[in-house]
């Protein structure tokens, strides 16, 4: 079976121009799902491995199954308020994941994560194996993202089978109850959103609107002692529905003064690509 990576195209962007998605209303009612783990099958799964550490390696879904998504991601990586892109693997998250294997202490003690428009789930899956928060929340857009991508992806990486002795396992496997999944539109998620340490997010101000919501989501629930939030991003996105990425972002931090960005990561290669790190001043 074959498989792409978007990593260094701008497909996504570009076909959302002609979707007839226009509409700024939510199509998904929040929610939260279940990790069931004993009624997971991961039968006849294809996984991609993503290689960070000599003793890391984490692995993501290749054969998904999308759902009444599968229509939807034929013509586009992308429909604002429909699919939210959800079932790939950006560019941005690789970023991330390299950034925090470089820079592993600065991460140590996050005891509650938020991945905040998660898709694949592999920046809080990596915060659990590694680092081990009380807590680590997932959220995506579409539940069948949540269902079919991302709690597999948890399991794979953070299950170990049963009957197996955690005895002399070091590290140990992170607690399955530390693990909660969400989907829904963000300006919905108030009553499932904590107060967290982390939060991160990768290719998710692609518009001036979505900036708007993750900005608010980060000013409401970042802890304002020692929170960090962590954003991977290209610095444009081009498109009439987008318009966002890091210049817009920063533009539109200015309407919260008590938050401040620095960007921590830099790549010119392809479409420029940054990190950008917020914290309360």
């Amino acid at each position: 079976m074959s498989f792409r990576f978007n990593f260094f195209d701008d497909d996504r962007y570009s076909s959302s121009q002609n979707s007839d998605v226009g509409s700024t209303s939510s199509c998904v009612v929040p929610k939260e799902h279940p990790y069931d783990r004993e009624n997971i099958t991961l039968l006849f799964s294809q996984w991609v491995e993503v290689k960070l550490l000599d003793d890391l390696g984490l692995f993501y879904l290749n054969n998904v199954d999308k759902g009444k998504m599968e229509t939807v991601t034929e013509h586009s990586d992308l429909v604002p308020n429909v699919y939210e892109g959800g079932f790939e693997v950006w560019e941005c998250t690789i970023d991330i994941l390299k950034y925090f294997a470089r820079h592993e202490d600065k991460f140590a003690n996050m005891d509650a994560v938020l991945d905040l428009g998660c898709g694949s789930g592999l920046l809080g899956i990596y915060m659990a194996l590694r680092h081990h928060p009380e807590t680590v929340h997932f959220q995506d857009y579409n539940p069948e993202v949540i269902e079919n991508f991302t709690i597999k992806n948890y399991h794979k990486n953070c299950s170990l089978p049963s009957g197996v002795d955690l005895v002399g396992i070091s590290p140990p496997p992170p607690s399955p109850s530390s693990a909660r999944f969400f989907s829904g539109d963000w300006d919905d998620m108030e009553g499932f959103f904590e107060t967290y340490h982390l939060i991160i997010s990768s290719e998710t101000i692609y518009n001036r609107d979505s900036i708007s919501k993750v900005l608010r989501i980060i000013a409401r629930h970042l802890r304002r002692e020692g929170g960090v939030a962590l954003i991977g991003t290209k610095r444009h996105y081009f498109g009439t529905l987008l318009g966002g990425g890091l210049v817009e972002f920063q533009e539109q931090l200015k309407g919260y003064p008590e938050l401040k960005s620095t960007v921590v990561w830099s790549s010119e290669k392809g479409l420029t690509r940054d990190i950008v790190l917020v914290t309360f001043k």
